[in-house]
């Protein structure tokens, strides 16, 4: 693969760099927040052969590239631009400004548990090995080496409000170590373990006529969550009061001291009742529904992933597992089964389609959904033809259906699919393999009933137009655009000087037209006029760069010299301001041209259509020498 090319055509494709607010990566995807999200023209990226799927979940432009792959392509797509690397939490909070409030919730909740499921993946996988080996009477439990296992499997439960209260700061504003010493307070010694509360004995105490349950918090999510969120306001105002000298003192020590109190006399009591009602709720109706809610459940779960709502499960789950009375996941095997349905539908696209993009993108993808990895196989496959995503919906309620008719049930959460059988109890493992062919199958079977309807490729307009003009003279483009395009600008040089087309200017960043197409001037003096009618939207403060937009929505980057940025604005001279109103032929920019050439790496002016994505074509007039005024580029505007 040319890892360049392919970063350079969804740069292109996604409206420019301009338009990338921010950029991060994960095993398969790039993840991508937009300053607008319609100058993306996503149809064109679903074309690129190395993407597997284009979807917008969260916040996040996501684009399906696949493993070691998509590393390298974000390696090429941020090198030489101004978008920086961001890291995923980055990127994160960057999609969480495009969210509404139930998005954000739950977005929340996944940035909090998703750092915790190592750790309880860990632990359940530990569960698992600990029950087969009693199962089989291989380990006696009493003896040491069960107690290590014991104490090694149920240590992030019994722990689980420190953890939960660590990853929360982050997402609260709240100090971690804080919030970690909050979340020992609620499983202290001195409190009675809440894994004992079966035997009947209860532990209180009197503080000033009022009785306090002396109960720990192992195995709670609610109440610590609050508690962060809570203490990160009680934090953060304190240090608006208290006084810089005393703030390493005083706001650290109140900040424990009142939270503390507020999480015994409020916040744990109401947490515990909400949690526990949350529990008590799911399990009535896992228990009277029975079969039902594995149908429903298992049907409607891919629609959901398809919001991004499926991240705040992991808190439910969470509790589930750390719930003493529960102590297993039942909703992720169901979760499991709709994820495997996904696999089936693909593998049926797989033989069904004739489009071979699609046929290369399919049986991976279908691989990858039996394995726990959903999005190629969802948003590269199944969506794009709809039947075989209701197919897969189908088999994910068939599956569902016959876990909880078999009672099948996880030791811990974060693996599905095949990976899935590490936390399944020995006792289950069976009905758990049949439950994901059953899956499998049924979606496999539905898709090939219902067929697909393949979509015929077509160039785009744009694409036409491009190749149509590339053997047409100035004059033939002239009057074959002006019929074509709605509105149609004559841009006049910026400088006297020889003309060079971008594919020679020695920077990437504009050979490469990663900003936008156009075309540049190689000066014989140091002045600059503007191109065109506009309003200057940007001054640089080097005074090297100048941005313009026209009333027709054209943005112009004027770009003086490379590297000159280093110049720090020596030997510039500007004659306009941010948002001053310009006219065609007037002057802009004074520069030293002598000392441009001794100090950067090159005085060529570059005028590039920083949106030229959305212009009909964008063409040069003339070549070899150019007086200023004289038209030099010729845009057709849609």
């Amino acid at each position: 693969m040319d890892y360049n090319k392919i970063a350079k055509e969804i740069l292109t494709y996604l409206g420019g760099e301009n338009n990338v607010a921010s950029a991060a990566h994960c095993a398969t995807r790039l993840r991508l927040v937009l300053n607008d999200d319609k100058k993306a023209n996503i149809k064109k990226i679903e074309k690129m052969d190395a993407v597997k799927g284009v979807f917008n979940s969260g916040g996040q432009l996501q684009i399906i590239i696949g493993q070691g792959t998509v590393n390298k392509v974000y390696a090429a797509f941020i090198e030489g631009t101004k978008i920086g690397e961001s890291s995923l939490s980055d990127n994160k909070r960057a999609a969480m400004k495009n969210m509404n409030p139930f998005e954000k919730f739950a977005r929340m909740l996944s940035n909090i548990f998703v750092p915790i499921i190592p750790a309880i993946v860990a632990s359940g996988l530990l569960m698992g090995i600990l029950g087969m080996l009693q199962n089989f009477n291989l380990i006696d439990s009493k003896s040491g080496i069960y107690i290590l296992l014991n104490m090694f499997s149920n240590a992030a439960f019994v722990f689980l409000p420190v953890l939960i209260a660590f990853s929360g700061a982050k997402e609260f504003g709240a100090n971690p170590f804080l919030a970690a010493t909050l979340g020992g307070i609620m499983i202290h010694p001195d409190l009675q373990n809440a894994w004992t509360l079966g035997t009947g004995i209860k532990n209180s105490m009197d503080f000033y006529g009022m009785h306090v349950s002396m109960v720990g918090y192992q195995g709670q999510v609610l109440p610590i969550l609050i508690a962060v969120w809570v203490m990160g306001y009680i934090e953060r105002g304190l240090r608006k009061i208290v006084p810089d000298i005393l703030d390493i003192l005083l706001t650290p020590f109140l900040t424990v001291l009142i939270t503390g109190f507020f999480t015994f006399f409020i916040i744990g009591p109401a947490g515990r009742l909400l949690g526990d009602g949350l529990s008590f709720g799911l399990v009535t109706i896992y228990n009277t529904a029975g079969v039902f809610a594995g149908i429903l459940f298992g049907g409607f779960y891919s629609l959901i992933v398809i919001t991004g709502i499926h991240q705040s499960f992991q808190a439910v789950e969470a509790g589930l597992l750390a719930n003493p009375n529960i102590h297993k996941d039942f909703l992720l095997p169901i979760w499991s089964m709709a994820n495997v349905a996904q696999g089936g539908a693909a593998f049926a696209v797989y033989f069904i389609t004739k489009n071979a993009k699609i046929k290369s993108i399919a049986g991976p993808a279908s691989l990858s959904a039996v394995l726990g990895i959903t999005e190629p196989a969802i948003f590269g496959v199944n969506l794009r033809y709809r039947r075989p995503f209701i197919a897969a919906a189908v088999g994910g309620a068939v599956g569902g259906g016959y876990i909880v008719f078999t009672k099948v049930a996880m030791t811990g959460m974060g693996v599905s699919g095949i990976p899935g059988t590490s936390i399944v109890p020995p006792s289950s493992i069976m009905n758990y393999i049949i439950g994901m062919v059953i899956a499998f199958a049924t979606a496999f079977v539905v898709t090939s009933v219902l067929g697909i309807k393949e979509e015929k490729e077509a160039k785009e307009e744009i694409e036409e137009v491009e190749e149509d003009n590339n053997d047409k003279s100035i004059e033939e483009v002239l009057v074959y655009n002006e019929a074509d395009a709605n509105t149609v600008l004559n841009l006049v040089s910026p400088a006297n000087g020889n003309v060079v087309l971008l594919k020679d200017v020695p920077d990437k960043t504009f050979s490469d037209e990663l900003l936008g197409k156009g075309i540049a001037v190689d000066p014989v003096d140091g002045i600059v006029v503007s191109p065109v009618d506009g309003t200057v939207v940007c001054l640089f403060e080097t005074k090297h760069a100048i941005a313009i937009k026209t009333s027709d929505g054209m943005e112009i980057l004027i770009h003086i010299g490379i590297d000159t940025v280093k110049m720090n604005g020596e030997g510039f001279k500007s004659f306009i301001n941010s948002g001053d109103i310009i006219k065609k032929g007037q002057k802009l920019i004074e520069f030293d041209l002598d000392l441009v050439k001794a100090k950067a790496k090159s005085p060529i002016t570059i005028l590039v259509i920083t949106n030229s994505d959305s212009m009909k074509f964008v063409k040069p007039l003339k070549s070899g020498e150019i007086k200023q005024g004289e038209e030099l580029l010729l845009v057709g505007i849609n």
